[in-house]
Protein backbone atom coordinates (compact mmCIF):
# COMPACT_ATOMS: atom_id res chain seq x y z
CA UNK A 1 0.00 0.00 0.00
CA UNK A 2 1.22 3.48 -0.84
CA UNK A 3 1.70 5.78 2.13
CA UNK A 4 1.76 9.56 2.42
CA UNK A 5 5.34 9.74 3.66
CA UNK A 6 6.94 12.87 2.19
CA UNK A 7 3.82 13.96 0.27
CA UNK A 8 2.92 17.65 -0.16
CA UNK A 9 -0.77 18.46 -0.70
CA UNK A 10 -1.21 21.71 -2.63
CA UNK A 11 -4.97 22.08 -2.18
CA UNK A 12 -6.44 21.87 1.34
CA UNK A 13 -9.58 23.68 2.55
CA UNK A 14 -9.52 24.30 6.31
CA UNK A 15 -11.80 26.17 8.67
CA UNK A 16 -12.59 28.98 9.25
CA UNK A 17 -14.23 29.31 5.84
CA UNK A 18 -17.47 30.33 4.17
CA UNK A 19 -18.57 26.69 4.20
CA UNK A 20 -18.35 23.97 6.84
CA UNK A 21 -15.04 22.13 6.92
CA UNK A 22 -13.97 18.91 8.61
CA UNK A 23 -11.24 20.69 10.59
CA UNK A 24 -9.17 23.83 10.93
CA UNK A 25 -5.61 24.42 9.80
CA UNK A 26 -4.18 23.06 13.05
CA UNK A 27 -6.13 19.80 13.09
CA UNK A 28 -5.42 19.20 9.41
CA UNK A 29 -1.73 19.94 9.85
CA UNK A 30 -1.56 17.55 12.80
CA UNK A 31 -3.28 14.79 10.83
CA UNK A 32 -0.93 15.29 7.89
CA UNK A 33 2.16 15.40 10.11
CA UNK A 34 1.07 12.22 11.88
CA UNK A 35 1.07 10.23 8.64
CA UNK A 36 4.45 11.57 7.58
CA UNK A 37 3.43 14.22 5.07
CA UNK A 38 5.94 16.95 4.30
CA UNK A 39 3.64 19.92 3.69
CA UNK A 40 0.24 21.47 3.02
CA UNK A 41 -0.82 24.49 0.98
CA UNK A 42 -3.95 25.98 2.55
CA UNK A 43 -6.65 27.53 0.39
CA UNK A 44 -9.69 29.67 1.25
CA UNK A 45 -12.27 31.22 -1.07
CA UNK A 46 -12.53 34.49 0.86
CA UNK A 47 -9.11 35.54 2.17
CA UNK A 48 -5.36 35.01 2.11
CA UNK A 49 -4.27 31.90 4.00
CA UNK A 50 -0.74 33.14 4.67
CA UNK A 51 -1.55 34.25 8.21
CA UNK A 52 -3.29 31.02 9.18
CA UNK A 53 -0.38 29.01 7.78
CA UNK A 54 2.02 31.12 9.85
CA UNK A 55 0.14 30.64 13.12
CA UNK A 56 -0.65 26.98 12.54
CA UNK A 57 3.08 26.43 11.98
CA UNK A 58 3.69 27.87 15.44
CA UNK A 59 1.47 25.17 16.93
CA UNK A 60 2.26 22.15 14.75
CA UNK A 61 5.88 21.23 14.17
CA UNK A 62 7.28 18.62 11.83
CA UNK A 63 5.41 19.79 8.72
CA UNK A 64 5.71 22.79 6.41
CA UNK A 65 2.58 24.91 5.91
CA UNK A 66 2.07 27.41 3.09
CA UNK A 67 -0.57 29.98 2.19
CA UNK A 68 -1.89 31.69 -0.90
CA UNK A 69 -4.64 33.94 -2.21
CA UNK A 70 -7.77 33.36 -4.32
CA UNK A 71 -8.77 36.31 -6.52
CA UNK A 72 -12.48 36.31 -5.68
CA UNK A 73 -14.35 39.57 -5.20
CA UNK A 74 -13.94 39.20 -1.42
CA UNK A 75 -10.41 40.58 -1.98
CA UNK A 76 -11.34 42.83 -4.91
CA UNK A 77 -11.13 40.24 -7.67
CA UNK A 78 -8.13 40.80 -9.95
CA UNK A 79 -6.59 43.13 -7.41
CA UNK A 80 -2.81 43.67 -7.81
CA UNK A 81 -2.56 45.26 -4.35
CA UNK A 82 -4.21 42.33 -2.60
CA UNK A 83 -1.99 39.93 -4.52
CA UNK A 84 1.08 42.04 -3.77
CA UNK A 85 0.33 42.10 -0.05
CA UNK A 86 -0.11 38.32 0.03
CA UNK A 87 3.12 37.81 -1.92
CA UNK A 88 5.04 40.13 0.39
CA UNK A 89 3.84 38.01 3.33
CA UNK A 90 5.04 34.81 1.70
CA UNK A 91 2.14 33.48 -0.39
CA UNK A 92 3.24 30.58 -2.59
CA UNK A 93 0.29 30.49 -4.98
CA UNK A 94 -2.17 32.99 -6.44
CA UNK A 95 -5.37 31.33 -7.69
CA UNK A 96 -7.84 32.81 -10.13
CA UNK A 97 -11.40 33.30 -8.85
CA UNK A 98 -13.34 30.23 -7.81
CA UNK A 99 -17.06 30.62 -7.20
CA UNK A 100 -16.94 34.27 -8.30
CA UNK A 101 -15.56 33.24 -11.72
CA UNK A 102 -18.01 33.81 -14.55
CA UNK A 103 -17.41 30.24 -15.72
CA UNK A 104 -18.44 28.87 -12.32
CA UNK A 105 -21.54 31.10 -12.20
CA UNK A 106 -22.54 30.02 -15.71
CA UNK A 107 -22.56 26.37 -14.62
CA UNK A 108 -23.82 26.48 -11.02
CA UNK A 109 -25.45 29.88 -10.56
CA UNK A 110 -24.54 32.83 -8.37
CA UNK A 111 -22.99 31.99 -5.03
CA UNK A 112 -23.44 28.24 -5.08
CA UNK A 113 -22.06 24.85 -6.03
CA UNK A 114 -25.60 23.61 -6.48
CA UNK A 115 -26.07 22.16 -2.99
CA UNK A 116 -27.36 23.79 0.17
CA UNK A 117 -24.32 23.47 2.40
CA UNK A 118 -22.12 25.10 -0.26
CA UNK A 119 -24.27 28.14 -1.03
CA UNK A 120 -23.42 31.70 0.00
CA UNK A 121 -25.69 34.33 1.44
CA UNK A 122 -27.03 36.41 -1.49
CA UNK A 123 -25.00 39.47 -0.53
CA UNK A 124 -21.77 37.47 -0.88
CA UNK A 125 -22.52 36.14 -4.37
CA UNK A 126 -21.16 37.58 -7.61
CA UNK A 127 -22.57 37.78 -11.14
CA UNK A 128 -19.20 36.46 -12.27
CA UNK A 129 -15.82 37.91 -13.22
CA UNK A 130 -13.35 37.12 -16.00
CA UNK A 131 -9.67 37.91 -16.43
CA UNK A 132 -10.40 38.97 -20.02
CA UNK A 133 -11.09 42.52 -21.16
CA UNK A 134 -13.96 43.32 -23.52
CA UNK A 135 -11.70 42.79 -26.56
CA UNK A 136 -10.67 39.32 -25.36
CA UNK A 137 -7.19 40.30 -24.20
CA UNK A 138 -5.90 39.66 -20.70
CA UNK A 139 -6.84 42.41 -18.28
CA UNK A 140 -4.02 44.76 -17.28
CA UNK A 141 -4.65 43.97 -13.60
CA UNK A 142 -4.03 40.27 -14.21
CA UNK A 143 -0.84 41.00 -16.15
CA UNK A 144 0.34 43.07 -13.18
CA UNK A 145 -0.37 40.17 -10.81
CA UNK A 146 1.63 37.81 -13.05
CA UNK A 147 4.51 40.30 -13.09
CA UNK A 148 4.53 40.34 -9.29
CA UNK A 149 4.39 36.53 -9.20
CA UNK A 150 7.42 36.44 -11.51
CA UNK A 151 9.45 38.58 -9.12
CA UNK A 152 8.42 36.41 -6.16
CA UNK A 153 8.92 33.09 -8.01
CA UNK A 154 5.31 32.14 -7.24
CA UNK A 155 2.89 29.98 -9.22
CA UNK A 156 -0.29 31.34 -10.79
CA UNK A 157 -3.24 28.90 -10.75
CA UNK A 158 -6.41 29.12 -12.80
CA UNK A 159 -9.12 28.55 -10.17
CA UNK A 160 -12.52 28.11 -11.81
CA UNK A 161 -11.85 30.24 -14.87
CA UNK A 162 -13.18 29.06 -18.23
CA UNK A 163 -11.15 27.83 -21.22
CA UNK A 164 -10.78 31.23 -22.91
CA UNK A 165 -9.50 32.80 -19.68
CA UNK A 166 -7.17 29.86 -19.09
CA UNK A 167 -5.68 30.12 -22.58
CA UNK A 168 -4.89 33.80 -22.06
CA UNK A 169 -3.49 33.17 -18.58
CA UNK A 170 -1.25 30.30 -19.71
CA UNK A 171 0.03 32.35 -22.65
CA UNK A 172 0.92 35.36 -20.51
CA UNK A 173 2.60 33.21 -17.87
CA UNK A 174 4.70 31.62 -20.62
CA UNK A 175 5.74 35.07 -21.87
CA UNK A 176 6.70 36.21 -18.36
CA UNK A 177 8.35 32.93 -17.35
CA UNK A 178 5.87 32.20 -14.56
CA UNK A 179 4.68 28.72 -13.61
CA UNK A 180 0.97 28.26 -14.37
CA UNK A 181 -1.13 25.50 -12.83
CA UNK A 182 -4.52 24.42 -14.18
CA UNK A 183 -6.58 23.86 -11.04
CA UNK A 184 -8.37 20.47 -10.62
CA UNK A 185 -8.41 19.85 -14.35
CA UNK A 186 -11.47 17.57 -14.47
CA UNK A 187 -13.72 20.08 -12.72
CA UNK A 188 -16.18 21.40 -15.34
CA UNK A 189 -15.69 21.18 -19.08
CA UNK A 190 -12.01 20.88 -19.98
CA UNK A 191 -11.30 18.09 -22.48
CA UNK A 192 -8.10 16.06 -22.67
CA UNK A 193 -7.27 17.81 -25.96
CA UNK A 194 -7.50 21.17 -24.20
CA UNK A 195 -5.33 19.94 -21.32
CA UNK A 196 -2.70 18.63 -23.73
CA UNK A 197 -2.75 21.95 -25.57
CA UNK A 198 -2.12 23.84 -22.32
CA UNK A 199 0.58 21.40 -21.22
CA UNK A 200 2.34 21.88 -24.55
CA UNK A 201 2.57 25.58 -23.66
CA UNK A 202 4.24 24.73 -20.36
CA UNK A 203 1.28 24.63 -17.98
CA UNK A 204 1.17 22.22 -15.06
CA UNK A 205 -1.97 20.17 -14.49
CA UNK A 206 -3.57 19.46 -11.10
CA UNK A 207 -5.48 16.22 -10.56
CA UNK A 208 -7.55 16.47 -7.37
CA UNK A 209 -8.91 13.45 -5.50
CA UNK A 210 -12.14 15.26 -4.61
CA UNK A 211 -13.32 15.33 -8.24
CA UNK A 212 -13.54 11.51 -8.20
CA UNK A 213 -15.89 11.46 -5.19
CA UNK A 214 -19.69 10.95 -5.27
CA UNK A 215 -20.93 14.50 -4.74
CA UNK A 216 -18.60 15.83 -7.42
CA UNK A 217 -20.09 13.35 -9.88
CA UNK A 218 -23.54 14.60 -8.88
CA UNK A 219 -22.58 18.26 -9.29
CA UNK A 220 -20.83 17.62 -12.61
CA UNK A 221 -23.45 15.27 -14.05
CA UNK A 222 -23.95 17.67 -16.98
CA UNK A 223 -20.22 18.37 -17.35
CA UNK A 224 -18.67 14.98 -17.88
CA UNK A 225 -19.82 13.43 -14.61
CA UNK A 226 -16.63 13.99 -12.67
CA UNK A 227 -13.19 12.41 -13.01
CA UNK A 228 -12.58 8.85 -14.19
CA UNK A 229 -9.40 7.06 -13.13
CA UNK A 230 -8.69 5.86 -16.67
CA UNK A 231 -8.71 9.51 -17.81
CA UNK A 232 -6.09 10.33 -15.19
CA UNK A 233 -3.93 7.41 -16.30
CA UNK A 234 -4.17 8.55 -19.92
CA UNK A 235 -3.30 12.13 -19.04
CA UNK A 236 -0.24 11.17 -16.98
CA UNK A 237 1.02 8.89 -19.75
CA UNK A 238 0.68 11.61 -22.39
CA UNK A 239 1.90 14.63 -20.39
CA UNK A 240 4.43 13.08 -18.04
CA UNK A 241 4.43 13.02 -14.26
CA UNK A 242 6.77 16.00 -13.94
CA UNK A 243 4.03 18.26 -15.32
CA UNK A 244 1.19 16.82 -13.22
CA UNK A 245 0.51 17.26 -9.52
CA UNK A 246 -1.93 15.26 -7.40
CA UNK A 247 -3.75 17.05 -4.58
CA UNK A 248 -6.70 16.26 -2.34
CA UNK A 249 -8.78 19.45 -2.75
CA UNK A 250 -10.52 18.21 0.38
CA UNK A 251 -11.71 19.55 3.70
CA UNK A 252 -15.39 19.69 2.68
CA UNK A 253 -17.86 17.88 4.93
CA UNK A 254 -19.07 15.68 2.07
CA UNK A 255 -15.62 14.27 1.31
CA UNK A 256 -13.07 12.23 3.22
CA UNK A 257 -10.48 14.20 5.17
CA UNK A 258 -7.54 15.42 3.09
CA UNK A 259 -5.17 12.73 4.36
CA UNK A 260 -7.59 9.82 3.89
CA UNK A 261 -8.79 11.13 0.52
CA UNK A 262 -5.23 11.41 -0.75
CA UNK A 263 -4.16 8.00 0.57
CA UNK A 264 -7.09 6.20 -1.01
CA UNK A 265 -6.82 8.11 -4.29
CA UNK A 266 -3.10 7.38 -4.69
CA UNK A 267 -3.71 3.68 -4.19
CA UNK A 268 -6.60 3.76 -6.67
CA UNK A 269 -4.33 5.49 -9.19
CA UNK A 270 -1.74 2.76 -8.73
CA UNK A 271 -4.42 0.09 -9.11
CA UNK A 272 -5.38 1.34 -12.59
CA UNK A 273 -1.81 1.20 -13.79
CA UNK A 274 -0.20 4.55 -13.03
CA UNK A 275 3.42 3.68 -12.17
CA UNK A 276 4.42 4.13 -8.55
CA UNK A 277 7.43 6.21 -9.59
CA UNK A 278 5.06 8.61 -11.37
CA UNK A 279 2.86 8.86 -8.28
CA UNK A 280 5.94 9.68 -6.20
CA UNK A 281 6.88 12.41 -8.67
CA UNK A 282 3.37 13.91 -8.74
CA UNK A 283 3.07 14.03 -4.95
CA UNK A 284 6.65 14.71 -3.78
CA UNK A 285 8.58 16.41 -6.59
CA UNK A 286 6.09 18.37 -8.72
CA UNK A 287 4.63 20.07 -5.62
CA UNK A 288 8.10 21.30 -4.68
CA UNK A 289 8.58 22.73 -8.15
CA UNK A 290 5.24 24.56 -7.95
CA UNK A 291 6.10 25.94 -4.49
CA UNK A 292 9.49 27.17 -5.73
CA UNK A 293 11.39 24.82 -3.41
CA UNK A 294 14.61 22.92 -3.94
CA UNK A 295 14.20 19.29 -5.05
CA UNK A 296 13.84 16.82 -2.21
Amino acid sequence: MLTLEGVIDLHVHAAPELFARVGDAITMAEAARNVGMAGLLLKAHHESTVTRAYYASKVVDGIDLYGGLVLNEFVGGFNPRAAGAALQQGARMIWGPTMHAAHHVDHFGKGTYGVGHMTLAPELASPGISCLAADGSLRAEMRSIIEQAAKADVTIATGHLGPADVRALVAECAVQGVRCLLTHVYFLDKSEDFLLEMAAQGAFLEVSASVSFPLEHYLLRNDGGGMMLEDVASLVEKVGASQVVISSDCGQIHNSSPTEALRSFLNAAKAVGIPEDDIVTMTRQTPRVLLGLEPA
